[in-house]
Order: C-alpha cells, then sequence, then structure tokens
C-alpha cells in the first residue's frame, strides 16, 4: 500500500489539483456547450456571450492541450471540436454544480417541480 502523507505542505490535494486544470472561467462552458451538441467556434461563440474571439481560441487550445476535447477538421475545413473521454468524464462533477446552484445559488426560488425538471434536463444531457 502507498503511503501518502496528506499534510505535506499542501502538496498532495486532489481538489487543488483538479482545480488547477479547470482554472479558466470559460471552460466548463465550453463543455457543457459540447455535451448539449454544440461542436464548433461560432456556437460556442453564440452560446457564450461576453466570450471574446481571442479567450475562446485559448480555452479551446488549453483544453485540447490537456486533452479535455480533441479538434478535428473535416476535408471541407470545417473545425469541431469533441469531447474525450477525460473531457467526458467531467460529467459528474457539472451535475453537482448544478445540485449545488439549485441548493445553495438559487435566488429565484424555484419550486421542487421546477428544480426535478432541470435536474433531469441535466441529467440527460450529461448522459448520467
Amino acid at each position: 500500500m502507498v503511503e501518502i502523507d496528506i499534510n505535506n505542505n499542501g502538496n498532495f490535494c486532489p481538489i487543488g489539483s483538479t482545480l488547477d486544470l479547470f482554472n479558466r472561467k470559460w471552460i466548463f462552458c465550453v463543455m457543457i456547450n459540447i455535451f448539449m451538441g454544440l461542436n464548433h467556434f461560432n456556437e460556442f461563440k453564440e452560446a457564450n456571450s461576453g466570450i471574446s474571439n481571442h479567450v475562446l481560441s485559448q480555452t479551446l487550445k488549453y483544453m485540447e492541450e490537456n486533452k479535455l476535447i480533441e479538434k478535428k477538421v473535416s476535408e471541407d475545413s470545417k473545425t469541431s471540436y469533441n469531447l474525450t473521454e477525460k473531457g467526458f468524464n467531467t460529467n459528474k462533477i457539472l451535475y453537482e454544480f448544478v445540485i449545488y446552484y439549485l441548493n445553495e445559488l438559487n435566488y429565484t426560488n424555484l419550486d421542487s417541480d421546477d428544480k426535478k425538471e432541470i435536474l433531469s434536463y441535466y441529467k440527460n444531457i450529461l448522459q448520467i
């Protein structure tokens, strides 16, 4: 059995290490877009008002470098982005964000039926 010193001056922190990977504002937005069936730069741009072309380009590049997505260029020179297995495996994290939002950050006072509908929607698109 491997011994892990979890008090090793913060050197072993699975949560911190995971957060380091997702340290850019738009990563989860793009990932949820892909789960929803969007795969092209302009679709991401349309779905995320406020993101500049430069920031979106850098975000996609970062996600590709970290093997969260793969970039494919078709014969007609159209570029699409798809989740890798590593990217797909964020589905439970994203779903937990939805749950946390509904339970802790939701200031619109949705009733329980509305919350169930939202959870069902995300459960479906995230394939949980």
